[in-house]
């Protein structure tokens, strides 16, 4: 039985009950930002997550470092956390701390992690200013790591990843600031034809940066490349661009209308239906869109609500299990009645019904 659901005419989105990911409440951490997760082989995937301070900004920081599991069964159980090398090092080190929010897998079954640098953290911070965006690869499906590499010369914040005929696209926001500000302030698409090895620029998104902030990505059946950016002045309203030769061009298109807002998209397709979460405008809570077309979305379920956490960061996945198809979404929430941006990670399936 569902736990929650949105009914619709040709469609019901059903939401199962969310598990605990991980305790942080447990260990006295918290678990903002940094939920990567990528498929290797059916059924099998990596799932990061944060393991960070629960006093630096009561929570609400990625100073800490990277810790990821294995799971061999869609997500059922997982192996017990493994440390990521580049990012506790660096954070011990005392360089930056290292955030990992997009992960991919490549033809050739490597993994490619990419990394945010947050130099705010060591400044006393939340994460900003941060420095340019770095990847690191496993070939061995996890158990090592090759030496981080930067693959754009642009400070800012990778936002989103994906694989599309081989090649691996990435959406970097070229701010080290969260909001734009300045024309220089660019959403910049980048492209590697070599499972991750390099990586060179591709386009660059048009959308007016004032204000915009956060980003997502993905492809529709058609083929068609859509990318979207956080409006600050209008939560209600996500810019959208649309690209029809595969991310070389792209035109600003109508914004899509979210009833309820949104600030950190996520977005995905599952059975035909388009899903969109993330936290919701005036951080009313973490919030779940369905539609049938990009540029059409429902009003929204709040899966949690009453600012339960300031910051709602969010991950999906598509997946199968005996059940069929299932996006596994990953996503924060707090676990402190007092300082709310103590998190949890938790775990929800969704799954469309006919």
């Amino acid at each position: 039985m569902a736990w929650k659901e949105i009914k619709h005419d040709s469609y019901t989105v059903e939401l199962e009950e969310p598990t605990l990911y991980v305790d942080n409440k447990a260990r006295h951490r918290s678990g903002h930002m940094g939920h990567a997760l990528a498929e290797f082989a059916p059924g099998c995937i990596i799932d990061f997550n944060s393991n960070c301070s629960a006093e630096h900004w009561t929570g609400h920081s990625p100073y800490g470092w990277m810790e990821y599991r294995i799971s061999t069964d869609a997500g059922k159980t997982f192996w017990p956390a493994i440390d990521l090398p580049y990012s506790k090092k660096a954070f011990l080190d005392g360089l930056f701390s290292v955030s990992v929010e997009k992960a991919v897998v490549c033809a050739d079954g490597s993994i490619v992690a990419f990394g945010v640098r947050n130099i705010g953290t060591m400044m006393g911070g939340l994460a900003e200013p941060w420095s340019t965006p770095t990847a690191v690869r496993s070939e061995d499906q996890g158990k090592t790591w090759s030496e981080p590499f930067e693959y754009a010369p642009y400070e800012g914040r990778t936002y989103d990843a994906f694989v599309y005929n081989g090649t691996i696209y990435t959406l970097h926001f070229c701010n080290p600031d969260f909001l734009g500000k300045k024309p220089e302030h660019m959403y910049r698409v980048y492209k590697s034809d070599d499972c991750g090895k390099t990586f060179s620029e591709f386009s660059v998104i048009p959308f007016d940066t004032e204000r915009r902030g956060y980003g997502a990505l993905l492809a529709d059946d058609d083929g068609s490349f859509h990318a979207f950016a956080y409006n600050e002045a209008n939560e209600c309203e996500m810019d959208h661009a649309v690209s029809r030769d595969f991310g070389e061009t792209w035109t600003v298109v109508k914004p899509c209308h979210l009833a309820k807002g949104i600030r950190n998209p996520q977005i995905a397709k599952l059975d035909g239906v388009y899903l969109l979460h993330g936290r919701s405008g005036g951080e009313k809570g973490f919030v779940l869109y369905s539609g049938e077309s990009l540029d059409a979305w429902d009003e929204g379920l709040m899966v949690v609500e009453n600012l339960r956490a300031p910051a709602y960061y969010s991950n999906n996945l598509n997946l199968r299990d005996e059940k069929g198809n299932f996006l596994l979404v990953q996503y924060s929430d707090s676990y402190d009645e007092q300082e709310k941006a103590r998190v949890n990670v938790m775990h929800m399936n969704v799954r469309i019904k006919r």
